[in-house]
């Protein structure tokens, strides 16, 4: 086998676990599941998780032709969330359950694959930033498949990877199932393996024996993942993303964007935008910069242990490539919420940077702040909302219990809205202005109307034609701030 397949503990051998190992491993998961399942419910459902639990409500036959029609993700996490629901119930906990588990058993894996492959002050490093990093905290209590996938994209690479060092039957076996896991949880599963392989064939990184067993497993993975092939085809060939609210042009602020939400100080998720003080908002980011472009230097370097090659190489190779294509197709790398998935290899990344070496002398108080800012954030993250929906149907049912007793509402927003709603009014869609219900609007003395906070021409309408008697905004990022008024007929009409 070639030596550069081996990690750089040498001799083609990860270094020993001894008992502190695991016992590191299991306590770092299990505070990471202590932070994860803490209120894990508190927070409101925003329209993607409501898909979600539309989805997985479905019969299991169902699941995927609907996902095929209407939406963007491959079954893998519904089909297990619709047996999740099925014995929790249909609630904000069990929505949230999948996520919770796979992105604390996350953290723990980082460790234990930065310490095998970059030694112990690196796995513990990795693992710290893991562990409290907001982006990630947020997204393992998000009823979305992204911490599922994250943690597969992570286990996919770093079975690769002991593969290549010290081949066996249970490793092929372990990445094999792992990696056609990944493409059935989320698409960009594909650019992992892409990076994968990239990394395969640019480098001669094992004996052909070893060679073949990888070659053997990449088709086994690709003849499991045919069958959701036509699926991918037909999503991506779908309508141009152009115009459509939660989609940004690709260019360097991206890249900027994204070092904030990988240091925990900025990010959007649902209908808000997380950030911390302005302080922080330039320092975390700067120092995440240092602490990647350290690692990154020193895995171009000639003698660079392999171990840092192939994380650098899954790394950038994941990022890169969506980047690229997102020039054609925009929806394919968003800087807030897909970049999740590699974000385990970046600590891993991190980790590397303050292992013994050229860089150790700043490189651990970098990493010591950014766990520092990292916290500050995670502190703050559980006194912010990221959705407006539940605050929204507390203040309708409020209204009408006094007696208003017609809801107006977009049809878009309703079942969101219905979940959180207790009240009775009567509900129409805001298209009031067609018969019947123009005539109900014109003859009711009041009525609530519920509309999105941009520029509405209905809105407008109801503020000239009707006496509005409430008003309450609730702030919400691109499409998902709200506005509630209270109308009633003019003392004259």
């Amino acid at each position: 086998m070639s030596s550069d397949a081996s990690p750089p503990a040498g001799g083609g051998r990860f270094p020993p676990t001894g008992f502190l190992h695991p016992a590191i491993a299991l306590l770092l998961t299990a505070s990471a599941a202590a932070i994860r399942f803490y209120h894990l419910d508190a927070q409101s459902l925003w329209n993607d998780e409501l898909f979600s639990l539309q989805v997985s409500k479905l019969a299991l036959t169902e699941i995927q032709t609907s996902l095929a029609a209407h939406y963007h993700h491959p079954p893998l996490f519904f089909y297990l969330l619709h047996f999740v629901l099925a014995v929790s119930g249909e609630n904000a906990w069990s929505l949230r359950l999948i996520s919770a588990v796979a992105g604390s058993a996350t953290v723990g894996l980082v460790f234990h694959y930065g310490r095998k492959m970059f030694g112990h002050r690196a796995g513990i490093a990795a693992s710290s930033i893991c562990l409290i990093a907001p982006f990630h905290v947020a997204y393992s209590q998000e009823g979305r498949p992204y911490a599922l996938a994250a943690l597969l994209a992570l286990a996919s690479c770093c079975s690769l990877f002991e593969l290549l060092v010290r081949p066996r039957r249970g490793l092929v076996i372990a990445y094999v199932t792992v990696s056609a896991a990944l493409l059935y949880t989320h698409h960009w599963g594909v650019f992992v393996l892409g990076a994968q392989v990239a990394y395969l064939f640019l480098r001669k990184v094992a004996d052909g024996t070893t060679m073949k067993s990888v070659i053997l497993s990449l088709a086994v993975i690709t003849a499991l993942y045919l069958p959701e092939v036509p699926s991918l085809i037909r999503q991506s060939a779908g309508s141009s993303s152009t115009g459509w609210f939660w989609v940004e042009g690709p260019g360097w602020r991206e890249w900027y964007w994204l070092t904030g939400a990988f240091s925990g100080t900025y990010f959007k998720i649902a209908s808000s935008v997380f950030e911390s003080p302005v302080a922080l908002r330039w320092l975390g980011p700067g120092v995440l910069i240092a602490l990647a472009a350290a690692a990154i230097v020193a895995g171009l370097r000639k003698n660079a242990p392999p171990s840092l090659r192939f994380v650098l190489s899954c790394t950038l190779g994941t990022l890169l490539i969506p980047f690229a294509l997102s020039f054609a197709k925009p929806e394919i790398f968003l800087w807030y919420r897909y970049p999740v998935i590699v974000f385990p290899l970046f600590c891993l990344l991190l980790g590397a940077a303050s292992a013994p070496g050229r860089w150790r002398g700043w490189a651990i108080p970098g990493a010591a702040f950014l766990v520092a800012a990292e916290l500050f954030g995670a502190a703050h993250y559980f006194s912010w909302q990221k959705s407006n929906a539940r605050e929204v149907a507390r203040c309708v049912d409020s209204l009408a219990v006094r007696g208003v007793n017609i809801l107006i509402r977009p049809a878009s927003f309703a079942p969101l809205l219905n979940y959180y709603y207790g009240g009775y009014a009567l509900q129409l869609d805001e298209t009031y202005l067609d018969n019947p219900l123009g005539g109900i609007v014109d003859t009711a003395s009041a009525f609530i109307y519920v509309s999105l906070d941009v520029p509405n021409g209905i809105r407008d309408y109801m503020d000239g034609h009707f006496l509005k008697s409430f008003e309450r905004r609730f702030p919400g990022e691109a499409h998902m701030g709200i506005v509630v008024g209270v109308y009633r007929q003019r003392p004259d009409e």
